[in-house]
C-alpha cells in the first residue's frame, strides 16, 4: 500500500502539486513517505513543526510564515512535510502568505506535504491542494512488523506460517503503533501465536472502534451449528464460502457482499450474523447506527461519524459488518415529512454499500419491512434477500435439543418431538424460554427436567404469534416473489407430519 501512495506522490510531483494535503494519523508514516519521495525525485527534505522549526534547514524558523519563507529561499528542490501548519491556517495571514508563494512553489519545484488526522484546508486553498488518504499498514506492512516484533520477542522460536498468518489478518485496521504494541503483548503472552495472541489483538481493535466510531467489535461469532433451521441460509453462506478464496478471484468472481435478512422477531436473524462471519473466518464488527445518528450530541455531524465508521471498517477488511435492526435508522427517510438527516446518512450509506471495493461481508436484519426504505432492497446492495420465518418442527426440535444440550441436559429424540409439536408458531427465542423455564420448575422440585416440564411451560407462554398474527401473516405474504425463505416451507412441514403421525397412530 506504502509503494502504491508513493507512486501517486511521485507523479503528483511530476505534475507540479505544490501542496498535498496528507490525510493520517501515523506522523511517523507521512515523515516516511516525504523521505522516500525527495529521495525518488532528488529533493532536499526537511519538516517543520512549531516547537522544532524547519529542520534542518532553519531550526528557527517556527512561525508558519517564516518557515514558509525558508522553504521559498532555499537553493534548489525541496519537499517539506509540515505536522503543525493546518492549526496554524485559521490565521488569515499564513493561508494568505502560503496562497501567495503557491506559484513561486510550483514553478521552482517546492512541494509541501501537509499532514492532517481529518484534513480540512481552508476554502480557496483546498481547491489548489492535492489530497491523499493514508490507510493502516496492510497485510505486507504488517507482516514485516509482526517478524521484527518476533524476532525480538520471542529469538528462540517462530510461530508457525499458519499462526502467523491468523494473527496478522487480526491486526488489519490498526496503525503501525497499535499494531506493533498489539504484536508484542500478544507474543509475549503466547509465544505460538495461538488463541490467547489473537484474543490480545482483539482486545486493541476493540479499543480502536471504542472511540466514538459507533463500532462494537464481536469477539466470540457462533458456530454455524449454533443457528438451529434456516437451512436454506446455511446452505447459501456454504456456497458462498469458496468465494473468499484466490481462485475465486482468478475464476472472476468477487468476494460475498453480504445478505439482508428480514422477518419475525426472536427468530434468529442476529445469531445467523454471528454465524456467517464465524462460518467466513472473518473478524465480526457490529454497526450501532442510532449511535452515529446520536453523534452531532458529542460534537461530530452524523454523516462524518458515519463516513469515520466505514473508513475504520474498510480499513479492517476482510471482515463481517452486522448492522441489526437496520429500519429503525431510517424510518421516516422516505416518507412525507421527511427527516433530512435519515435521509442524508441512508443516501451515504446505500452509495457505500454499492460501490465499496474492500472485502467487507454485511450482514444487515430488520423486523419491519413497512419501516425499510426501498433504496436497501436494490440488488447490488445485498447479493441475496432472506426471510426468516418461525421455525417449522424439524426446526424446532433442533432448537429445543441445542438449548438442552447447551446446559447439559437431555431428553429422548420422541420427547424432543412431543415438545416440538405442541410449540406450533413458537419463535427460537421462545424456545429457548420454553427449556430455561422447564429447567427452573425441575430445579426448583429438586429433580432433572422432563418432557413434562417442557410441556407445561410451552402451554403457560403465549408466543408473540397470537398478539400479531395479522402482521405476521402480512409480513409472510410481502416476502412472497420478493425474498428467499431462509429455511423451509415450515407450514406446509408441519402439516404433512401432523397427517403421517395421525395416519401411524390409526394404522
Amino acid at each position: 500500500m506504502t509503494d502504491a501512495i508513493l507512486e501517486e506522490l511521485v507523479e503528483l510531483w511530476d505534475a507540479g502539486a505544490s501542496v498535498i494535503e496528507v490525510i493520517t494519523v501515523e506522523e511517523a508514516r507521512a515523515l516516511e513517505l516525504g523521505q522516500q519521495l525527495a529521495s525518488r525525485v532528488g529533493a532536499r527534505f526537511t519538516f517543520w513543526s512549531m516547537h522544532r522549526g524547519l529542520d534542518p534547514i532553519d531550526p528557527s524558523a517556527r512561525e508558519a510564515t517564516v518557515a514558509l519563507d525558508a522553504v521559498a529561499r532555499h537553493q534548489g528542490p525541496v519537499v517539506a512535510v509540515m505536522l503543525d501548519l493546518h492549526d496554524e491556517l485559521g490565521t488569515h495571514g499564513v493561508t494568505r502568505r502560503l496562497r501567495d508563494l503557491l506559484p513561486w512553489f510550483s514553478a521552482n519545484d517546492r512541494c509541501l506535504l501537509l499532514v492532517s488526522a481529518n484534513g480540512g484546508l481552508p476554502r480557496g486553498l483546498a481547491e489548489d491542494a492535492a489530497r491523499i488518504e493514508v490507510p493502516p499498514p496492510d497485510e505486507r506492512e504488517l507482516a514485516v512488523h509482526f517478524d521484527q516484533i518476533a524476532k525480538d520477542t520471542v529469538p528462540e522460536r517462530k510461530p508457525d506460517a499458519t499462526a502467523r498468518h491468523r494473527l496478522v489478518r487480526a491486526a488489519l485496521g490498526l496503525t503501525t503503533t497499535h499494531a506493533r504494541r498489539a504484536f508484542a503483548r500478544a507474543l509475549g503472552r503466547d509465544p505460538t501465536a495461538g488463541s490467547e495472541a489473537l484474543s490480545v489483538v482483539a482486545k486493541e481493535k476493540r479499543r480502536l472502534f471504542a472511540q466514538d466510531l459507533g463500532l462494537d467489535f464481536i469477539e466470540s461469532p457462533e458456530p454455524l451449528d449454533a443457528l438451529g433451521g434456516l437451512e436454506s441460509f446455511k446452505s447459501w453462506l456454504e456456497e458462498r464460502r469458496s468465494a473468499l478464496g484466490p481462485d475465486a478471484s482468478n475464476f472472476g468472481l468477487s468476494a460475498p457482499r453480504g445478505v439482508l435478512l428480514l422477518g419475525i422477531q426472536g427468530c434468529g436473524k442476529s445469531l445467523a450474523a454471528k454465524c456467517a462471519a464465524s462460518f467466513f473466518g472473518l473478524p465480526l464488527v457490529r454497526l450501532d447506527l442510532p449511535r452515529v445518528m446520536g453523534a452531532s450530541a458529542v460534537g461530530a455531524s452524523a454523516e462524518e461519524s458515519l463516513r469515520r465508521a466505514l473508513d475504520a471498517i474498510e480499513r479492517s477488511a476482510p471482515v463481517a459488518l452486522w448492522v441489526d435492526e437496520i429500519e429503525k435508522a431510517f424510518a421516516g427517510s422516505g416518507s412525507k415529512g421527511t427527516d433530512s438527516r435519515a435521509s442524508r446518512l441512508l443516501g451515504a450509506f446505500s452509495t457505500w454499500l454499492q460501490e465499496r471495493t474492500r472485502p467487507v461481508f454485511v450482514v444487515a436484519t430488520a423486523n419491519d419491512v413497512s419501516q425499510l426504505p426501498p433504496e436497501l432492497l436494490r440488488r447490488g446492495r445485498f447479493d441475496e434477500l432472506f426471510f426468516v420465518d418461525l421455525p417449522d418442527i424439524e426446526a424446532r426440535e433442533r432448537i429445543i435439543a441445542l438449548h438442552l444440550r447447551r446446559r447439559g441436559k437431555a431428553l429422548s429424540a420422541e420427547s424432543v418431538r412431543v415438545v416440538a409439536d405442541q410449540c406450533l408458531h413458537f419463535s427460537g427465542a421462545e424456545l429457548e424460554q420454553v427449556v430455561l423455564a422447564g429447567m427452573q420448575r425441575a430445579f426448583s422440585m429438586g429433580r432433572d427436567v422432563t418432557e413434562g416440564d417442557l410441556r407445561r411451560a410451552a402451554r403457560e407462554l403465549v408466543p408473540l404469534y397470537r398478539t400479531y398474527e395479522e402482521q405476521i401473516k402480512q409480513l409472510r405474504e410481502w416476502s412472497r416473489g420478493r425474498a428467499r425463505l431462509a429455511g423451509r416451507e415450515g407450514t406446509l412441514l408441519d402439516l404433512f407430519r401432523r397427517v403421517s403421525d395421525n395416519k401411524e397412530a390409526s394404522s
